[in-house]
């Protein structure tokens, strides 16, 4: 006698009844069920999700530091860094410190510095992107790239720190 092992095996996917489900089918299955892995999936998404969100935050900080947009690059900044950039030279506030430093750029982009979710390390509230992988990354050297901390309040993601 073969056994039920037997006439499972022998049967093809063709074969099986109507509903019925193959070995594949319930580990398949099993596996979708476990919470876990669901939890460890939700996770992974959840992180690659804000690695995403930084990489917008710091791309659209680039880009209005470019135009000399004060104003949105100030929004996209945590209150303590908004104070910093009011101190550069000849500023009374985070806009205008801003412009300051679209001014010194001399016509280099900051949105030519590329970064990407790799790039990025959350870890709860916290998000930090290494000079070295923006610098490897851009075939830069490290000590002319800065690093970004970002503290995310809510589902918004602010920079806090960049040297």
């Amino acid at each position: 006698m073969a056994g039920i092992a037997g006439v499972l095996t022998a049967c093809g996917a063709a074969e099986q009844p109507d509903g019925a489900r193959t070995a594949a089918d319930s580990g398949e299955a099993a596996a979708a069920a476990d919470p876990v892995k669901q939890v460890q999936n939700k996770t992974v998404d959840s992180k690659q999700r804000d690695r995403e969100k930084v990489v917008r935050v710091i791309d659209d900080f680039h880009r209005a530091v470019d135009r000399g947009d004060g104003k949105r690059a100030c929004a996209l900044l945590t209150s303590t860094l908004r104070d910093v950039y009011a101190m550069n030279p000849g500023a009374s506030n985070c806009a205008e410190g801003v412009e300051y430093t679209h001014e010194q750029l001399n016509g280099a982009k900051m949105s030519a510095l590329k970064v990407a979710p790799e790039d990025v390390r959350v870890k709860g509230r916290e998000a930090i992107v290494s000079h070295k992988l923006i610098a490897k990354r851009n075939h830069t050297k490290a000590s002319a790239t800065d690093s970004y901390n970002l503290v995310r309040s809510g589902g918004t993601w602010k920079i806090d720190y960049v040297g």
